[in-house]
């Protein structure tokens, strides 16, 4: 390693260190690179917009509306204001880095080599990945998850090859809405790579270090514990 630095969900998601990793390169339905960009006016439209949540903000779930009161204490305490949050975890298998919309062309080829599982996950809360799961759509989605990221409300992270050729995943990171725990941590890895160690060497990365470099002294992995 080079660098090492849970709102309810229910139902959920689910790499990382040491060995070989054999990807699969085949994106399905690739999408042309000049649909990622994106002007800035228009990113502040779909940042702003409450029309599409995002994977870890169940529209239904109690406590997860964005704008409503239920969850505003929650946000207030949940990270220190001098927390300085990581930006980057580097190693020998993986990149670790916040998501932004420039990833949409990846991120889609990830989710669309996951669907059927993400559905079975997601789906009966969420709504996530819709049976229609659109390239516009995936864009509106990871705008909302940079907006919440520079709002300090939740932090959504792509986990990538070292190369960052291809996205092996993601992280999400929020706020707990019970009182029993600091926040809860949602991770998944896309289902067309080979590796099958890869998801339990993240989740040991990641069960560390949630606790060891964030503020947290209790975390919650929902549909993991």
């Amino acid at each position: 390693m080079a660098v090492l630095p849970r709102r309810r969900i229910r139902g959920s998601p689910r790499t990382f260190i040491g060995g070989a990793l054999r990807i699969s390169r085949e994106a399905p339905h690739p999408q042309p690179r000049e649909a990622a960009r994106i002007e800035p006016e228009e990113l502040a439209e779909l940042t702003t917009s409450p029309k599409s949540p995002a994977p870890h903000e169940p529209p239904e779930a109690p406590g997860a509306d964005v704008a409503g009161t239920a969850r505003t204490g929650a946000r207030r305490t949940f990270l220190p204001d001098d927390f300085v949050v990581p930006t980057l975890v580097a190693g020998p298998r993986f990149r670790i880095r916040p998501i932004t919309v420039h990833d949409v062309v990846k991120d889609y080829a990830a989710v669309r080599g996951s669907l059927e599982r993400l559905r079975e996950r997601f789906g009966p809360d969420w709504g996530w990945p819709a049976e229609e799961f659109t390239f516009d759509q995936a864009l509106i989605d990871i705008a909302w998850l940079q907006k919440e990221g520079q709002l300090r409300r939740s932090f959504s992270y792509a986990v990538t090859t070292p190369d960052e050729e291809c996205q092996l995943g993601r992280i999400h990171i929020a706020p707990s809405d019970t009182p029993d725990a600091d926040a809860v941590v949602v991770f998944w890895v896309r289902d067309d790579q080979d590796d099958p160690s890869l998801e339990r060497e993240l989740e040991e990365f990641v069960r560390e270090w949630v606790v060891t470099t964030w503020p947290f002294k209790t975390v919650r992995f929902p549909g993991r514990d």
